[in-house]
């Protein structure tokens, strides 16, 4: 746990200094447990919900705010709020899943391009 915390905490920092504009964070297993969040995120109880969009559902409701899936590539998933609410951004790796909320002024292809190496640093210890 306090391996995944610090790459979280990187995560954190390095994004605020390259302004991506990614606001939370959660990391769920393939098998459906929530591993870690951000404080200021609570995904307790919609570890169903993320592996539903990683299988393919199109529309989600995530923390009471609904989201589209915008775009699926084999880097990721992206899901975003019509109303401006925001972006859900989905990183899948070998293991689990990286969740990242993005702010709705973020540009989520290159806020999912940035998570590609936290997908890596996760990937190796879980």
């Amino acid at each position: 746990m306090d391996e995944i915390k610090a790459i979280v905490d990187d995560l954190g920092i390095a994004a605020l200094e390259t302004n991506i504009k990614i606001a939370a964070v959660a990391v769920v297993s393939d098998s459906g447990s929530l591993i870690y969040q951000t404080e200021n995120w609570d995904l307790v109880n919609q570890e169903d919900i993320i592996l539903d969009v990683i299988k393919g559902v199109r529309t989600f409701n995530l923390s009471n705010v609904e989201y589209s899936v915008v775009e699926s590539t084999t880097e990721g998933i992206i899901g975003t709020n019509e109303n401006g609410m925001g972006h859900v951004l989905f990183a899948p790796f070998q293991g689990g899943v990286l969740v990242a909320y993005a702010m709705p002024q973020a540009d989520p292809s290159k806020a999912m391009n940035f998570l590609k190496d936290y997908t890596t640093k996760l990937k190796s210890i879980l």
